[in-house]
C-alpha cells in the first residue's frame, strides 16, 4: 500500500517543518509493515510538500498511524496536510530489475 500526504507550508516554517517531518518518518520506520519513507517538496512550488510511505498492506498502515509514537510526531504536521485522498494500493510495480510486477486489486 502507497500513502501520499501532501502538504502546503508556509516558506517560512519550512526548515522547522523539515526536522518535523524527519522525526515523524522515524517514527513510522520504527512500526510494523513499514517498507519505505521520503519526504519531498515540489520542484516549481517551494510551499507544497510530500510524504509517501509504502506498507504491507492497508492494516499496516492504520496501525502505524494510530500507534502513539508516531501521532505524537505526525499531528502537529496535519495543520499542513492538503485534505485529499492518500491511500493507494499498488497495482503495478516495476523495480528496473525484475521488470513490472501486476497485483490484483483488493477493492470489492
Amino acid at each position: 500500500m502507497l500513502a501520499v500526504m501532501r502538504l502546503r507550508v508556509p516558506v517560512g516554517e519550512a526548515e522547522a517543518f523539515r526536522e518535523r517531518a524527519e522525526r515523524v518518518l522515524a517514527a513510522l520506520a520504527g512500526e510494523r509493515g513499514y517498507r519505505w519513507a521520503r519526504l519531498g517538496r515540489a520542484v516549481d512550488d517551494s510551499g507544497l510538500w510530500v510524504i509517501t510511505s509504502e506498507w504491507d498492506g492497508a492494516g499496516a498502515w492504520r496501525r502505524a498511524v494510530s500507534a502513539f509514537a508516531v501521532r505524537l510526531e505526525l499531528t502537529p504536521l496535519m495543520v499542513y496536510a492538503v485534505d485529499e485522498p492518500g491511500a493507494f494500493e499498488v497495482l503495478l510495480a516495476h523495480d528496473g530489475v525484475a521488470g513490472a510486477v501486476r497485483r490484483a486489486s483488493d477493492l470489492a
